[in-house]
């Protein structure tokens, strides 16, 4: 899949390829203007692809946390982030449905943020990133860390990993903190590109 063929056919081969990729992306389109994903269409399988994925996340959290991993993984209805419902509507390339997302919000210069999100991308240690080096990119390109990475958490790009006790301890040490978790489907879009 290149920038200019993003199709069904394509993400359902960046899924795998499979029944459940076909059936993931059926209701991707579906439910992406919606944003949501009503329980009645799914089944654990399909949930489990999707927070693999980081296509959708169950609406309810432990705490009300806004963090992808204190999600209950449980058959209910999924909330789709903002950037994954833009790339599953209009069948465009990650940095389309970044540009799109930011204009819509009405950020007065949206092509930043493809820049932003792309050395995200280029900057990240594995599928996370940490706080500090999302500060030196915000900073680079004028922005205030805090703002930006609020905006990215909201548009579905990132979020704080939850993580739990020592997996999260060694990650700390290894990459830094706080840390951030990248959505894998972009990830997965942009190492295409």
């Amino acid at each position: 899949m290149s920038l200019r063929s993003v199709n069904k056919n394509g993400l359902i081969s960046l899924l795998g390829g499979d029944k459940e990729a076909e059936r993931a992306v059926e209701l991707l389109i579906k439910y992406s203007k919606k944003g949501v994903i009503p329980r009645e269409e799914l089944d654990e399988e399909l949930v489990i692809l999707f927070e693999s994925e980081k296509l959708a996340f169950p609406i309810k959290s432990e705490k009300d946390s806004l963090s992808w991993g204190s999600r209950f993984l449980v058959v209910e209805d999924l909330e789709i982030p903002y950037v994954i419902r833009i790339v599953f509507s209009e069948f465009c390339s990650w940095k389309e449905a970044v540009k799109k997302y930011f204009s819509q919000i009405g950020e007065k210069d949206p092509e930043a943020f493809v820049k932003i999100v792309e050395e995200v991308f280029k900057k990240r240690k594995y599928s996370f990133i940490t706080g500090e080096t999302l500060t030196e990119i915000s900073l680079k390109y004028g922005k205030e860390p805090g703002a930006v990475i609020a905006e990215l958490k909201g548009a579905g790009v990132i979020s704080p990993f939850a993580g739990c006790g020592r997996s999260l301890s060694k990650l700390m040490k290894l990459i830094g903190s706080p840390v951030y978790e990248i959505n894998r489907f972009l990830l997965k879009m942009y190492e295409l590109l």
